[in-house]
């Protein structure tokens, strides 16, 4: 395991007592037999067990960005396949054309399953911690001043965190805003509406006053208040496109929050004008100035094994990263079933001269191959480019030494850039143009600075005309191609506030969704009264007679 990140070294020592903890304590009074592991009622002795108590929860992420996305499927895959319903990535040979082609994706999905069951577990360790925060004998065992609020803004930010992504990905997913002790608590109702949006939103405006403004070396990649209030941004952005179509709704109100939050948010500008574009994508330069939040990637003190998550506590498991730029090596190719690139749309959609290409793409026809001979005969794919952007040159970083498959690289979950251009949304409909173009500007003249010696190019140029939606839906491709579960969010949210219609998109999928002839996605079938939400697992649907009763999304049976 790598030193120089400190508090990856702390969160694989992971709690696991929590599930069995209600049999330990049902027992403790009257079996004489002693337990054979530590009861709930004693752990939290000292200020350090509380410290690995929040540290299970940050620890939850890793098996999102485990290869295997392992709830205990095994072979479920990676989350980035289901990045793929975007028109920014794609695949070779029609792979996964459940998510990229809307093909034939039921309620049994172990990718969408396991999705699930690890968002849910991070709520849950959340939920215990912040039970705990409550309980005034955990408390008094924090020496340090401040810690206790601490500790409690970021369980909050970690459950708003996961509650915005199921609200986003199912819509209707149960609100499990407390700890479960019974299998009578645990059937929880369907939400509706905004209900679990707004639980995220809540969480995080008592988060941003709990939490710290920064933290010191030791304890970088913890979220502070800029990370809520970044998130704040993004939830708010959320509400406002959907405003029409859920009771509640009030779209000029929500871009108002959008626009409040970001104008808390410190140094916004003079961060992203010091901060080279490459410099967020490389394993070097990890939570700098402008990274709001990130998965802590690192390697198993004895393996990081691919086939492993990382919740059981020993020495093997995966605690590393799959990134999209590694799926073409044979492991990855065999658990993802194909090879991933960039879209003809995506490599058409940077100007002549934008820095932000040669960070994010590799084109074969102009040279540039070397130290990428281990691409193989994968170089060839997707018209001779390669989507490089964790990977370009010398920032390819730590691939685990036994298998080759999982990168130390940090997955960069929130940055200030995304933030800048969704709030770019928020003022240009508020009737606020200059301002949002001021955010794309930054975003643009930051770009021009990103260029290998620093010497400023004069592309892409600063907007000097009004702006319109399409020039901010242009600016996100770029800028934030192949990042964390973006592009269809965006395109999701975009078309409910009528900004596009998918209809139409849907029926020039080969120019909208950025497919060419060789690289074909056949059969597509998007259907926008399906498709836009992801099944809720069937285990789900059948364990839950709530949810039994509520029925699946539109679409699956």
């Amino acid at each position: 395991m790598r030193t120089h990140k400190n508090m990856k070294q702390k969160w694989y020592v992971m709690l696991l007592f929590v599930p069995i903890v209600g049999l330990f304590v049902a027992c403790e009074n009257f079996l004489d037999v002693p337990p054979t592991s530590e009861l709930e009622s004693v752990y939290f002795e000292n200020e350090n067990r509380v410290d690995r108590g929040m540290g299970a929860i940050y620890s939850e992420l890793g098996v999102l960005y485990c290869p295997n996305m392992d709830n205990g499927a095994f072979h479920a895959g990676p989350l980035g396949k289901l990045w793929l319903s975007g028109d920014d990535l794609t695949v070779q040979n029609n792979g996964n054309l459940q998510f990229e082609g809307f093909v034939s994706l039921t309620t049994g999905d172990g990718t969408v399953l396991s999705y699930w069951d690890i968002l849910y577990a991070l709520i849950a360790r959340a939920n215990f911690m912040l039970e705990k925060l409550e309980d005034p004998e955990v408390v008094a065992v924090i020496e340090t001043p401040g810690k206790a609020n601490w500790r409690k803004g970021e369980a909050l930010f970690l459950r708003s965190w996961a509650n915005i992504r199921l609200w986003d990905s199912f819509r209707k997913a149960p609100n499990q805003y407390y700890r479960i002790k019974s299998i009578e608590d645990s059937y929880l109702p369907p939400t509706k509406g905004f209900e679990l949006l707004d639980q995220a939103i809540g969480d995080l405006e008592v988060a941003v006053d709990l939490l710290p403004d920064s933290w010191d070396d030791k304890n970088k990649g913890r979220v502070f208040k800029n990370s809520a209030r970044g998130l704040l941004v993004k939830a708010y952005m959320l509400r406002a496109c959907y405003a029409d179509q859920y009771d509640g709704g009030n779209r000029t109100g929500d871009y108002n929050n959008a626009i409040t939050w970001f104008e808390r948010i410190d140094n916004s500008v003079s961060t992203i004008e010091g901060i080279p574009f490459g410099d967020n994508f490389d394993i070097r330069k990890e939570n700098n100035a402008e990274s709001l939040f990130e998965y802590q990637a690192s390697e198993n003190i004895k393996e990081d094994n691919p086939w492993l998550n990382g919740n059981f506590g020993g020495d093997a498991g995966a605690m590393g990263a799959t990134y999209i730029q590694y799926w073409e090596h044979q492991h990855t190719n065999y658990m993802c079933g194909s090879v991933f690139g960039p879209t003809q749309k995506l490599i058409d959609a940077f100007e002549d001269g934008d820095p932000r290409f040669d960070e994010t793409i590799l084109n074969r026809n102009e040279g540039g191959k070397e130290g990428f001979d281990w691409l193989s005969g994968d170089w060839y794919n997707f018209n001779g480019y390669q989507f490089i952007k964790y990977i370009n040159g010398e920032r390819r970083g730590d691939l685990d030494h036994q298998y080759g498959v999982t990168s130390g690289n940090n997955p960069r979950l929130l940055r200030l850039a995304d933030v800048k251009l969704a709030v770019a949304e928020a003022y240009l409909q508020t009737g606020n143009e200059p301002a949002a173009r001021q955010q794309l500007n930054d975003i643009r003249h930051r770009a021009r600075l990103s260029t290998p010696d620093g010497t400023e190019s004069p592309v892409p140029a600063d907007f000097t005309t009004t702006i319109t939606m399409d020039n901010i839906i242009n600016e996100r491709l770029v800028e934030l191609a192949g990042e964390e579960d973006i592009r269809f969010s965006d395109m999701k949210r975009w078309h409910a506030a009528g900004y596009i219609d998918l209809v139409e998109w849907a029926e020039q999928p080969y120019e909208m969704w950025g497919y060419d002839e060789a690289n074909k996605i056949n059969p597509f079938e998007f259907n926008v009264e399906k498709n836009l939400l992801l099944p809720i697992p069937q285990s789900e649907i059948s364990a839950n007679p709530l949810m039994q009763a509520d029925g699946n999304n539109p679409g699956y049976f």
